[in-house]
Order: C-alpha cells, then sequence, then structure tokens
C-alpha cells in the first residue's frame, strides 16, 4: 500500500476536477484554496507526473493524460469510501436523476417511483434541468438529455426513439378529420425539431396558405398536450411521452397510418466522475422500462 497516496491529496484532486477548479473544490472540503494546490503538488510530485493544466483563464483546470488516468481510480475508489461510510452510519447514499420537464413528468417520474419500491433502501432524488446538466452543481449521479441525432455521443446510451403524429381530444376527432384547415393548431416552440413544426406537415394536409395564424405556440410539450387533452386543437404528439394519454382514450390518433419519426433521441448519460453503486441497476431498470435493452 506504500504507493497509494494520502486520501486528502486524492479528494482535492477529484474536487477540483469535478467541480471545475480549486476554489469550489476548497469550499466543498472546509480548507483554503492554497491547501487545495499544495495538496494536488504533493501528489504530482509523489506520482512524478503533471495531472492537471493550470490557467487563470476561463476553464481554470484541465487533465493531462496522467490525470485523465488517474480520475476515473480515484473518484471510484472515494465513491466506494463514501458508500461504506454511509452503510455504516446506517444513511444511504442519495441517487439523483436529471432529465427536462416534459419527460420526467410524461415518463420518467412514474418510473422512479416503481424502482424506489423495489429498492427502497436506495433514496431517490429526481430534478429537473434543461439542455446540458450540471453534475457537479447538482450532485447529478445520471441524467437523460434530449439530443439531436447528429450530436449523439459514442457513450450515449440511447433511451428512447420518438414518434410523432397528429393527435386531438375524442370529442374533436370526428370533426379534425374532416376540416383540419378549420382546427388550431397547437405547437410546441422549438427551432431544431422540424416534425414537430405544423408548417412542415401543410402538405400532407393541404393547409391554406394563411395557416400559420391558426397556430398557437407553447415553450413546453406538456402545456401543448394540455390543451389537446383539453380539446383546444390539434397538437403533433411525441410517443412513448403521450402513450398513456392514448391508453385512457384522453388523446387519440388524428389519422392511424400518419406519422414520423423523431430526429431527437433520450440519451443516458453518467456522472463524469463519481458512482453510485445503483446506478447500473437504474440505468438496466430504465433500458427494460423503454425496450431498449440489449
Amino acid at each position: 500500500m506504500s504507493n497509494i497516496p494520502p486520501l486528502s491529496a486524492l479528494r482535492a484532486f477529484e474536487a477540483a476536477v469535478r467541480l471545475g477548479g480549486f476554489a469550489r473544490a476548497a469550499a466543498e472540503l472546509s480548507v483554503s484554496t492554497s491547501a487545495v494546490s499544495h495538496q494536488i503538488r504533493s501528489l504530482e510530485e509523489s506520482l512524478g507526473a503533471r495531472l492537471l493544466e493550470r490557467s487563470t483563464g476561463i476553464g481554470g483546470i484541465r487533465l493531462t493524460p496522467a490525470g485523465s488516468s488517474l480520475l476515473p481510480a480515484a473518484s471510484g475508489a472515494l465513491s466506494l469510501l463514501e458508500e461504506a461510510c454511509s452503510q455504516i452510519k446506517g444513511v444511504a447514499r442519495q441517487l439523483t436523476v436529471s432529465a427536462n420537464a416534459p419527460f420526467s413528468s410524461m415518463w420518467l417520474a412514474r418510473r422512479l417511483a416503481e424502482f424506489s419500491a423495489r429498492y427502497p433502501e436506495t433514496p431517490l432524488n429526481a430534478i429537473i434541468q434543461e439542455g446540458e446538466p450540471d453534475f457537479s452543481r447538482y450532485d447529478i449521479d445520471l441524467a437523460i438529455v434530449h439530443v439531436a441525432e447528429h450530436a449523439l455521443r459514442s457513450d450515449d446510451i440511447v433511451l428512447l426513439q420518438e414518434e410523432v403524429f397528429p393527435v386531438c381530444s375524442p370529442e374533436l376527432q370526428p370533426f379534425a378529420s374532416t376540416a383540419v384547415c378549420r382546427c388550431r393548431l397547437l405547437q410546441e416552440a422549438h427551432e431544431n425539431s422540424p416534425e414537430i413544426d405544423w408548417r412542415n406537415w401543410s402538405d400532407d394536409f393541404g393547409l391554406p396558405e394563411d395557416f400559420e395564424t391558426k397556430i398557437v405556440r407553447y415553450s413546453s410539450f406538456s402545456q401543448v398536450i394540455g390543451a389537446a387533452v383539453g380539446g383546444a386543437g390539434l397538437a403533433l404528439g411525441r410517443s412513448p411521452l403521450i402513450d398513456p394519454e392514448l391508453r385512457s382514450g384522453r388523446l387519440v390518433r388524428l389519422f392511424p397510418v400518419l406519422s414520423r419519426p423523431a430526429s431527437w433521441r433520450f440519451v443516458v448519460r453518467r456522472a463524469p466522475t463519481r458512482r453510485h453503486r445503483m446506478l447500473d441497476t437504474l440505468i438496466e431498470f430504465l433500458r427494460d422500462e423503454s425496450g431498449t435493452k440489449e
């Protein structure tokens, strides 16, 4: 064990990388910034290698090849120690999951409750994060991110691929199926998703040139679906997010054979450093639920 550096130095190194700087690491560890700097310098001297490139500009630090090699081992070891200490104290470590608001409310929330019932010893914390998740600030263990197909990363785990099609309330369907051009068109404001833009469906329905005056735009997909369920107009539904509404009969497809694949995916991303012991179990559970498990 003589080759293992002091735990305090490894903690300083891991915290500085995870939090993006010495000052944030110092605040988390309740020490001075100079103490963090000294611990990391001592760690580098003991290993005979530079671990971090320091900068006074934006970003602060970045990993060297040696630092990239050490980080997973240091993070994993610290996570195991944290888990063991929590178990001895009788306090289970919280597992934090993030996703955007529509996915959280329409797909994820119920499944996290089911996971919690199956593994009651693991406290769950679900938070809303739009766009790129801030893993370090919110101690996120697992993020579910809505990503354009062309922006997928090599380590992304695809959880869901959506299908888009027009939907409405069952009361509106008889009228809407013969007079789309006379209905209000409910639309989510999303610039980079052509399949949820009514302008790209105008040829399918022979909409008149002034049809855009009938579009009502919302900032959230949840708002769109709420309005559609209330009979306010036609929406471009995203399955499987709206599947519960379809099964309950609160929404119906306008035309059963008309649909388009979505250009975005819901993907799973792990925290880049710390690992929760139940993380793989949760990922496997969610993949089972989505039907994407290999």
